[in-house]
């Protein structure tokens, strides 16, 4: 069964479904566990490598330039980052209370911080990871579904087949660059779990290599396969944990979910029409820039756009920034799932 959540893993990412690894590994473990009966074993080491090395993959897009372009436009990075999480967190809340859903499995699952990243995240703090994904994956799919569909009317011709593994940097010394990530990795996973923090072995190297990234060091550098590997044993951990109580529950939160999504999607996109309103920028590069989540994605369809790069960039890396150097302290205050 391990050979088969391999297997629909890779095929996921031959037909470059974003994070297609842990959606391919987590839909054929999910399908085990429900019809079979059958669960696919998890080593807990080799989870907390994959949270160490997905920590480190993300500080990938904090390149200098990004550090240089989020300088020079902080105040106005700063002020729509707070504007999307607040609005996530209303949404949040708001379904929780309409819901059941606990506060925390709510709030992680329409936290645009990265969807691969919140799953990472969300069984280590205590919420439900499987909603979590569910949620995560269905806020993405609405996103960049929304994106392009503004990207045609606007003429533009982009390729969504970008994804976080394709953003990694080209080492130019590989074993080198192979070399700080793995130091990053394993010392930020140590570091993260004796602080205890939330999910230690993937904030741990996340919050190690952000400001060697601004050092001009290359963090998040991986041999081909390795971050595969890891979004894999993230999915298929999830998927074994499905049962039919937790199918029942996905079908009764379902539909408010898709409202959910649409409503954080709809939130961002008057925010920003009041940013453009208000300000000197027009309304695709705002709307492109407070789009919540799906970084690598909003990108790639923004450069077939006339819309601004540089704005669009320096917001999506702020909130990113944001959302995991609060990420340690918030977590904590949010109440956990109920038993």
């Amino acid at each position: 069964m391990t050979a088969a959540t391999l297997l629909g893993a890779a095929l996921a990412e031959a037909a470059h479904v974003p994070a297609g690894a842990l959606l391919g590994g987590m839909g054929v473990s999910l399908m085990a566990a429900l019809l079979l009966s059958v669960h696919v074993p998890v080593p807990r080491w080799l989870m907390t490598g994959a949270q160490a090395v997905l920590g480190t993959a993300i500080c990938a897009s904090l390149t200098p330039e990004a550090w240089a372009t989020l300088a020079e436009n902080w105040p106005v990075a700063l002020i729509n980052v707070v504007g999307v999480v607040g609005v996530s967190q209303v949404v949040a809340l708001l379904f929780s209370r309409w819901t059941g859903v606990d506060a925390l499995t709510a709030t992680l699952g329409l936290l645009p911080g990265g969807a691969s990243a919140m799953t990472a995240l969300s069984g280590e703090v205590g919420a439900d990871e499987r909603l979590v994904t569910f949620f995560q994956y269905l806020r993405l799919s609405i996103v960049i579904l929304v994106a392009v569909g503004v990207s045609r009317w606007v003429g533009a011709d982009s390729d969504l087949r970008d994804s976080l593994g394709a953003a990694l940097p080209e080492p130019s010394w590989p074993w080198r660059d192979w070399g700080v990530s793995a130091l990053v990795a394993t010392g930020g996973a140590l570091a993260g779990t004796r602080l205890k923090l939330p999910a230690g072995a993937f904030l741990g190297p996340l919050l190690v290599g952000i400001p060697l990234t601004a050092l001009g060091l290359t963090v998040g550098a991986w041999p081909v396969g390795l971050l595969p590997l890891s979004l894999w044993t993230l999915g298929t951990r999830v998927g074994s944990h499905f049962d039919e109580g937790a199918v029942r529950e996905l079908k009764r939160v379902a539909l408010a979910a898709l409202g959910a999504s649409c409503a954080l999607v709809g939130g961002c996109a008057l925010l920003a029409w009041g940013w453009s309103a208000l300000g000197e920028v027009d309304l695709l590069t705002a709307y492109f820039a407070t789009s919540p989540g799906g970084a690598d994605s909003v990108l790639a369809i923004a450069l077939g756009t006339h819309a601004s790069l540089t704005l669009v960039l320096a917001v999506q890396v702020g909130r990113l920034l944001f959302i995991f150097l609060v990420a340690p302290l918030y977590l904590r205050r949010i109440p956990r799932r109920r038993c």
